[in-house]
């Protein structure tokens, strides 16, 4: 295996992260809704989180696994020993697919919050799931009522539902 990349192992976990994302498509419209918040609200979190993998990652390159790091005994089969070459390889693959995931997941829902950012009310949502802030906030920052901020993160939350499941989140 060397110290390759494996492209193949990274897409298939990509895969794998949309074909999730396609199977939640097609739950009902409430569940799509509720499941676009989860991802909406776990955005700020994931890109830190993508932050610290960056640089886990790096600490990895330059000094090498931890020792006794738990991530290395899960490659060790019963019965066989595994060479420090192919422990190194093994965890460097996992660090890049699960940073790969991460990343497109963290891209995934960015693009799709950029398709209401025009829109005069994006900050009800951004407020909201970036800023966490309540709706009384929200409304005092942007010059409306509570429902008008209700009722508009939720018609933007739908839209922002459909560029992440497409048309199951129309139903």
């Amino acid at each position: 295996m060397g110290n390759k990349k494996n492209p193949d192992r990274i897409e298939e976990i990509i895969r794998k992260t949309v074909v999730a994302a396609v199977t939640a498509a097609q739950r009902a419209p409430n569940d799509i809704y509720k499941a676009t918040e989860k991802r909406l609200y776990a955005l700020p979190y994931l890109k830190q989180r993508i932050l610290d993998e960056k640089e886990l990652y790096e600490e990895f390159l330059r000094y090498g696994p931890r020792q006794r790091d738990k991530s290395i005994t899960r490659f060790v089969k019963s019965g066989s020993r595994l060479d420090p070459q192919e422990i190194y390889d093994a965890v460097k693959l996992d660090m890049e697919a699960t940073l790969a995931s991460d990343e497109y997941e963290a891209e995934l829902v960015e693009k799709a919050y950029t398709s209401i950012e025009g829109d005069q009310y994006a900050y009800c949502v951004q407020g909201r799931y970036f800023e966490d802030l309540d709706d009384e906030s929200i409304a005092e920052a942007i010059g409306c009522d509570t429902t008008t901020v209700w009722r508009n993160r939720r018609r933007l939350v739908q839209r922002i539902a459909v560029m992440l499941y497409g048309a199951g989140a129309v139903r």
